[in-house]
């Protein structure tokens, strides 16, 4: 095949890929990016293209992992721990430096173990040196569900409260410790915390400049027992 009909068939297929864009969640010009909050209108029986399930059914995961509730006026996603380990999160389209700040509110049950098995999860793109950039691969969503990333944290409860604010690096998907301690559970505790210094911890060597959020949302490990909690209020802000 001839390198002029290769580039053809190449920016053909650019093309449908833009044609078929997924959705995804952009940064408003405030710095602003809601992914779950009060302006939030999600629907079970419609959920918009920006979320996703990765690791189940999407349709066995909304019938027995996922409640809406409404609290003082607000929505608030119940997520449940079961059989199998999933994600269930939001696409984005957001530079770490434009929106380096999450905050969230969490209601988590008392729990056995050391982590509570429902957790935050992040996923981001760009930083890592050896990683190809997003837009040279225009076929990156094909036969995927989730977005392509190079770093992603997840963001847990501990059972040990005197580690809220640390890092566990043991596994391969690290762990920031935003809560701590059974004594505090079972009631709403809001959180804020510097996503962006977190990274840069992580990863000093990245080209911080480049990093964006590829999505965000929730992951639940298998739990010999079923578990939920509620969130609300989860913000990417500058």
């Amino acid at each position: 095949m001839s390198a002029k009909a290769v580039t053809l068939i190449g920016a053909a297929l650019t093309l449908l890929v833009s044609a078929c864009a997924i959705p995804a969640t952009s940064i408003t010009p405030e710095g602003y990016l809601e992914i779950f909050g009060p302006s939030t209108t999600l629907k079970k029986a419609n959920l918009s293209g920006e979320w996703f399930v990765d690791g189940m059914e999407k349709s066995s995961f909304l019938a027995g992992h996922l409640n809406i509730e409404r609290i003082d006026g607000s929505p608030a996603l119940n997520i449940s721990a079961g059989a199998q380990n999933y994600i269930f999160a939001k696409r984005t389209r957001a530079s770490l430096l434009a929106a380096p700040f999450l905050s969230w509110s969490w209601n988590v049950p008392s729990f056995e173990g050391e982590e509570y098995p429902v957790r935050l999860i992040i996923g981001f793109h760009g930083g890592d040196p050896k990683s190809g950039s997003w837009g040279s691969q225009p076929l990156v969503y094909l036969g995927q569900i989730t977005p392509p990333f190079d770093r992603a944290i997840s963001i847990i409860w501990h059972r040990n409260g005197l580690l809220r604010g640390t890092i566990d690096r043991a596994a391969k998907l690290p762990k920031y410790i935003a809560r701590g301690g059974i004594d505090k559970t079972d009631k709403w505790q809001t959180e804020n915390i510097d996503l962006a210094n977190i990274y840069q911890r992580l990863w000093p060597k990245d080209e911080f400049h480049k990093v964006r959020i590829m999505f965000a949302g929730f992951a639940a490990r298998k739990n010999a027992t079923p578990t939920s909690a509620a969130f609300a209020d989860y913000v990417l802000a500058k």
